[in-house]
């Protein structure tokens, strides 16, 4: 930890202070902190305009919280690094007024699958593959609007942007990946490839087919179809982390303190508002292709 870090400050309570000191940040002050929280040594701001005029380098912003997620476009207009410990907010409307004030804010978005060892090979193996991804396939995703942001971050990094959504009831481009293993979404890149995703036959596996390769990868390890195991390197997390913390979003508070003062932002990064605006809106086409039973052009 650096105690004479920038200065930060937490908005909600969506993430602990301690990831962020663990980052090198020091934590000032919190906002909208509930009776039944315990502040410890962290004082609370009176009002967000107290919090705006207290010379804070950065803030970490709880978005599920609508009434809280509404403060981004303040305090990017305020110029200062905003981390968002999950992908929300997710309004649409709040994500483009925010990139209309400050198209060059630094905001890093907690979208952390995107930080896993297997998925950074597996963008390593596809920047070698000698060409590009025609079909994404997924089979054993979680369930769930979180867990489906995750995926879509990941493949667009992949395959592209994504350009059209489908998901049931909507007629989806192929019902079944094997016998018992039924689509349930896809999504259209703007490379032509399709990404489709099953629920079913967990653990997690991406497979990525290109034009003279395969690769799988997930959770459990990396290959080339008909090759060897692709080594991942294992998280090696501090002690002084809360337990359970993910990985990623210590490294996207880490990618947002040095890129204060970098004369180029660091690499690999995490995800932006750009990015979190390309997911919301692709969530924003599944759900209205299930109510209307339909394929979604973005």
């Amino acid at each position: 930890m650096l105690p004479d870090g920038p200065r930060t400050a937490l908005v909600g309570d969506a993430l602990d202070g301690q990831v962020l000191r663990v980052a090198g940040w020091r934590v000032c002050g919190a906002l909208e902190l509930q009776p039944y929280d315990d502040p410890g040594d962290v004082p609370s701001y009176a009002s967000m305009d107290e919090l705006l005029t207290d010379g804070l380098d950065g803030v970490a912003l709880s978005g599920g919280d609508a009434h809280l997620a509404g403060h981004l476009p303040d305090l990017v207009a305020a110029g200062l690094a905003v981390l968002l410990p999950t992908a929300a907010p997710l309004d649409l409307e709040l994500l483009r007024l925010t990139r209309d004030l400050a198209p060059d804010a630094l905001v890093a978005v907690g979208l952390v699958q995107r930080w896993e060892p297997w998925a950074q090979v597996t963008g390593r193996a596809a920047a070698l593959a000698g060409g590009p991804v025609l079909q994404c396939t997924v089979r054993g995703w979680p369930r769930g609007q979180s867990h489906a942001a995750e995926l879509i971050d990941l493949t667009r990094q992949w395959c592209g942007d994504v350009v059209g959504v489908a998901a049931r009831p909507a007629r989806l481009p192929a019902d079944e990946l094997a016998p018992g293993v039924p689509v349930a979404w896809s999504l259209l890149h703007e490379s032509g490839a399709t990404t489709l995703v099953s629920h079913e036959a967990a653990p997690p596996v991406v497979r990525l087919s290109f034009g003279t390769a395969r690769w799988e990868a997930g959770p459990l390890g990396a290959r080339w179809v008909g090759g060897a195991e692709v080594p991942l390197t294992a998280h090696r997390l501090p002690a002084l982390l809360p337990p359970g913390t993910a990985p990623g979003l210590l490294s996207s508070a880490v990618w947002l303190r040095e890129a204060l003062t970098a004369d180029d932002l660091p690499s690999p990064a995490p995800a932006g508002l750009g990015d979190l605006q390309a997911v919301a809106r692709a969530l924003a086409g599944l759900r209205g292709s299930t109510r209307d039973e339909r394929a979604v052009e973005l």
